[in-house]
Order: C-alpha cells, then structure tokens, then sequence
C-alpha cells in the first residue's frame, strides 16, 4: 500500500483533490489480474484493502464536493463491499468442503445406515455459496471494466471540480 502525499498547507478538499487519483489508480492497478483470473483470491483481497482507503477518503470528503462526488462514492462503497462479500464467500466455501470431507470419513466408519449423517443438504448448500459467489464476481467484472471504459476518474475529478488529469495513469498505476 502506498503512503500518499497529503500536504499540511493545503486544505482537506485540495489533499482529497491531490490524493483520490493516486487511490483511484493503485485500486485499478489490480483489474486486469482481478477481471482476468477468476481464482486469483489473493489478488483480489489485495485489491480490495487498497480499496478500503479510497472508500474512506471518499467518505471524509464527501461533504465537501457535489452530488456527483456523492454518487461516485457511493459507486466506490458498494464495490468494496462486494469484495468483501466475495472474499467471505472465498473463505466459506473452503471450511464447508472441508467439513464435508470430515462428515464422509465419519460416514465411511459407520456400519449401519441409519447412524450416518446426510451430506445432501451441505453439498446444496456449498453449491449456492459457489453460485453466488460466481454472481458476485461477475457484477465486480462489469462494474469494473465499466469503471475502466466509462471514464469514472473523469468523472470523480470534474465532481470534485478539477477539469485535467493528465498525469496520472489508471491503467498500470502511477
């Protein structure tokens, strides 16, 4: 994570100003590994505590800047959140296979039938979690190559009120 430059001479706005680009830009600085590898968990936790900062950051300035800023924030909010509900389904999904491998050995040990315990609901179960967790992904997918083709830097910088952007390079990071 990076440490960004925040000035003691200048005004919150204008720090929120300088620093939201550069946020903007290390959290997309993961989207073509995040879009690309489905299963890349680590990546996309990665790209989901860099997000957290710029979430934040967005949330102490929101009072500062428009209505738009309020909506690109809110746009920010909902999908570090959906990271974190795909990360959570990340880990769940691993702990339900390996209590059910523990409940088929249990199973196998068992003479009589009636003593062994049903799978069926579990593995329904493990299956609705993957399905969602596919669902969620796949909005995470869009709502990021959206971000990416729809100009949401341009966007955030004319609802905070700066018209250039010409330093800065959202696609590799900075």
């Amino acid at each position: 994570m990076n440490r960004y430059p925040v000035k003691k001479k200048l005004s919150l706005k204008e720090n929120i100003q300088n620093v939201l680009p550069l946020m903007y830009a290390e959290l997309m600085s993961y989207k073509n590994d995040v879009v690309t590898k489905p299963f890349a968990k680590n990546t996309l936790h990665r790209m989901r505590i860099t997000g957290k900062p710029l979430r934040y950051a967005m949330e102490i300035g929101e009072t500062s800047f428009s209505a738009d800023f309020s909506a690109c924030f809110e746009e920010v909010k909902s999908t570090v959140e959906l990271m974190g509900e795909i990360h959570d389904a990340d880990v769940i999904i691993p702990m339900l296979n390996s209590q059910l491998r523990e409940i088929r050995m249990f199973n196998r040990t068992v003479k009589e039938i009636k003593l062994k315990i049903a799978t069926k609901s579990l593995r329904d179960i493990i299956t609705e979690q993957k399905t969602k967790r596919n669902e969620m992904y796949t909005e995470l997918c869009s709502k990021l190559n959206e971000w990416e083709s729809g100009g949401f830097l341009g966007r955030l910088m004319k609802a905070m009120g700066v018209e250039q952007v010409t330093s800065f390079n959202t696609a590799g990071g900075l």
